[in-house]
């Protein structure tokens, strides 16, 4: 995922944490992605001591 911040204080955030920047950017292609389709449900993160290891989406479908 490729993607430019605008925040320059985010942006130095990912410099100096390039562990943590790896373990996001999954995370966030999740949000991007479910944010650019229209998607309706829920995403689950789930941590293990400190660290992501488990990303659960759920689509749901709006009834009029």
């Amino acid at each position: 995922m490729t993607q430019t911040y605008q925040n320059n204080k985010h942006k130095n955030y990912t410099q100096t944490n390039n562990k943590q920047h790896k373990q996001l950017a999954p995370l966030m292609n999740v949000f991007e992605t479910a944010m650019n389709n229209g998607f309706y449900g829920s995403v689950e993160v789930k941590l293990e001591n400190g660290q992501i290891t488990i990303i659960k989406k759920t689509e749901s479908i709006k009834l009029p």
